[in-house]
């Protein structure tokens, strides 16, 4: 039987939290925006962390494993390939395990969390030889249910989005990691790049929330800050926006990131509108106290 309370929220570390009475926890996804270059991947992490960003987090590959054959095949070529064929460009976008290492060293050195979604079930081995302490799910892996249970027996933390999906194969998905693990939260998303504002939907996030009873958090691909931020007015309790040092570099998703001004201004506008919502209840408040002497006589 499951802890249905304990549900409202999960413990990621001794100090982080994500869920009911927490501040929303905020992930610059790196994702493949440091384009093959290790330096420029410290850089990313440095900048999120002095961004006031949470965690960072990547992404894994056995690329064999995580994609068809007759895709990697296939011509690749364009303003952001790194290679001929799909299969030359993926390559030259993963990083090696020991260079995945001196990442997550350096993240935990600077005191960010560091964490990774995984493309396959060969690179959860690797994630959990890294001490990998959060699993992310991607939309696009959200019908893999091998590689769902392949981190659910980790018995880590989840964060699943839930973009293009249907609310059976969203709850199908959730299921699975709850035979393993009450640690789930997820996110409204929105697979479209970039997504346009009436394709948002953030109304989903309630209504994910009430149903699956677990937190929920908004992953975004729109242009710009605003409906990020907007997202807490609905209760997300994490958001995640794809990071770049600079939105005009060659790469098939800096277009689409926000640069470390752009996550400055997510952290402090999504905090600012946690403390505003204060409580559902309606009372007098101390600071009106004066006010209230002053015009009403009592």
């Amino acid at each position: 039987m499951l802890n249905i309370s304990s549900m409202k929220k999960i413990q990621l570390s001794k100090e982080k939290w994500i869920g009911e009475g927490h501040p929303p926890f905020i992930i610059a996804e790196i994702g493949n925006n440091h384009n093959g270059d290790l330096k420029i991947a410290f850089d990313l992490i440095e900048k999120a962390k002095e961004s006031g960003a949470d965690a960072v987090k990547f992404q894994v590959k056995d690329i064999e494993l995580a994609f068809e054959k007759e895709l990697l095949d296939k011509q690749y070529t364009g303003p952001n390939s790194f290679g001929n064929t799909y299969r030359e460009h993926k390559l030259a976008l993963e990083f090696t395990e020991d260079q995945m290492r001196e990442l997550y060293q350096f993240a935990q050195k600077i005191d960010i969390v560091c964490f990774a979604t995984p493309f396959d079930v060969k690179s959860v081995d690797m994630l959990e030889r890294l001490g990998n302490t959060i699993y992310k799910i991607s939309s696009f892996h959200v019908v893999d249910l091998e590689l769902i249970e392949k981190i659910a027996k980790t018995k880590k933390p989840i964060l699943m989005s839930t973009g293009m999906s249907s609310i059976e194969e969203i709850e199908t998905a959730v299921n699975l990691i709850r035979k393993y693990s009450e640690s789930l939260a997820l996110f409204q998303c929105t697979s479209s790049y970039p997504t346009a504002d009436e394709n948002v939907n953030l109304r989903v996030i309630p209504e994910l929330r009430e149903k699956f009873n677990c937190p929920v958090g908004y992953s975004g691909h729109e242009r710009g800050i605003k409906i990020s931020v907007a997202s807490v007015s609905l209760d997300a309790c994490m958001i995640e926006r794809h990071f770049t040092l600079d939105r005009t570099m060659k790469g098939p998703d800096h277009a689409a990131s926000i640069e470390p001004p752009g996550m400055e201004f997510l952290v402090e506008g999504s905090r600012k509108i946690f403390h505003a919502l204060g409580s559902n209840k309606k009372f007098v408040l101390d600071c009106e106290l004066n006010n209230r002497k002053k015009f009403r006589g009592y």
